[in-house]
């Protein structure tokens, strides 16, 4: 934990006192949360930046930023986010934003404590009472060697991606989302240092292991479960379309391919008709403007870490006006998974929430109210704020490893 400046209120008024940033082991990821203090005895909101190879830079970024908010008011969100944004116009995107979205989401668990109404209940009322969810990284952290530390059996060839579909169908998830794994029983072996060999062309052998993978779900799930699968910026603009259309027979819910190209990225959606999803690693409506003026994606998935609920909800309303569906990118701690539901709960055009299944053994234990997660839905919570704290003994239990195994 780290601790940053205090101050005190001497008008009566509430004041933000204190920032403190926790990194905990989130057995493929640090989790880095951000907890604000206020002058009010037990007012306290928590926040979520998670990152997988700058949580350090990330927690000093947020001490840096608590000279700029300490001592005001924590009920101006917007203002404190636009505050923050221009003194980071230098940087925008990156490591300042992903800091200030820990800020931003902790200022809105505030919020809706002082308020004594839960965060969805400030950005308009929920739609829904519970959100679908997919099961991401579905066999990819299995097959990883995180299986012994997460007490599951290992997934190592495809038939045991086919016994895998089992589980998912009896936990009621309507959906899954994988990645290009290293099985036992591929075409051609398995897929060793194929990233490096290919410079983003999509060859026939890695279309074969890329059909071979997801065809195992086909077959396992049958034809109305939602697959994905999560590529990243592997591939460039030929080699996305190559993947794209060996994909078509499978029925995919999406491809999620990356370009920091726009046009690009149209080109390959009208290439092929395997819906396309982007956008975790873009930040605020300037950058996600021009892919949603193109019509470039089918899914906009804006991580809320890394842009906060103030953000987040603006790009749920702008994907809206462009006619696009929005399923949050939510591969972080359980208090993003909250953040992204309270987004998620109060947009027409939610489609569908990300959730690590296969997480930290840890997750439930080191918040005072676990996720409710019943047959692949989230269950939203009436408490005010977020509607969960976390416990500090707990999270105290598990400290950040020196490398984490994420790839």
């Amino acid at each position: 934990m780290r601790n940053a400046c205090h101050a005190s209120s001497e008008d009566g008024a509430v004041k933000i006192t204190a920032l403190k940033t926790f990194l905990v082991d989130g057995v493929f990821r640090p989790w880095i949360f951000v907890k604000i203090e206020t002058s009010e005895p037990g007012l306290v909101g928590w926040g979520d930046c998670t990152d997988w190879g700058a949580d350090r830079p990330i927690a000093r970024t947020v001490e840096y930023y608590s000279e700029r908010i300490i001592g005001r008011d924590p009920m101006q969100v917007e203002a404190i986010w636009w505050d923050l944004a221009a003194a980071s116009v230098r940087h925008t995107g990156g490591i300042a934003w992903k800091a200030m979205a820990g800020i931003d989401s902790a200022l809105w668990d505030i919020r809706g404590k002082a308020l004594g109404a839960p965060v969805w209940q400030l950005l308009g009322g929920k739609l829904r009472d519970s959100l679908r969810l997919y099961w991401t990284h579905c066999g990819s952290m299995r097959s990883r060697g995180h299986a012994a530390e997460l007490g599951v059996a290992p997934v190592e060839t495809l038939d045991d991606l086919r016994a895998l579909c089992d589980e998912v169908r009896q936990r009621g998830f309507t959906a899954i989302k994988t990645n290009l794994m290293d099985l036992r029983g591929l075409p051609e072996g398995g897929l060793p240092n194929w990233q490096s060999s290919t410079a983003g062309d999509c060859p026939p052998f890695v279309a074969r292991k890329a059909a071979a993978i997801v065809g195992a779900f086909r077959e396992g799930l049958g034809p109305d479960v939602g697959i994905a699968l999560d590529v990243a910026f592997s591939f460039r603009l030929g080699g996305a379309i190559k993947l794209a259309r060996a994909l078509e027979p499978y029925d995919m819910m999406w491809l999620e391919t990356e370009t920091l190209d726009p046009q690009a990225l149209r080109t390959v959606r009208d290439a092929t008709t395997t819906p396309i999803c982007t956008g975790e690693s873009l930040f605020g409506t300037h950058q996600y403007r021009p892919y949603l003026e193109l019509h470039a994606m089918d899914v906009a998935m804006p991580d809320l870490a890394w842009n906060g609920i103030t953000m987040g909800k603006k790009l749920a309303d702008l994907a809206h006006a462009y006619d696009v569906l929005f399923a949050p990118h939510n591969c972080h701690s359980p208090i993003n998974t909250l953040v992204s539901a309270h987004v998620s709960a109060t947009v027409p055009n939610f489609y569908v929430q990300e959730l690590d299944v296969d997480d930290a053994p840890w997750r439930d234990d080191i918040m005072t109210h676990p996720l409710e997660i019943v047959d692949g839905h989230l269950l939203l919570n009436d408490r005010p704020g977020l509607g969960a704290d976390l416990i500090e003994e707990e999270m105290a239990k598990y400290p950040v490893r020196d490398r984490y195994p994420y790839r």
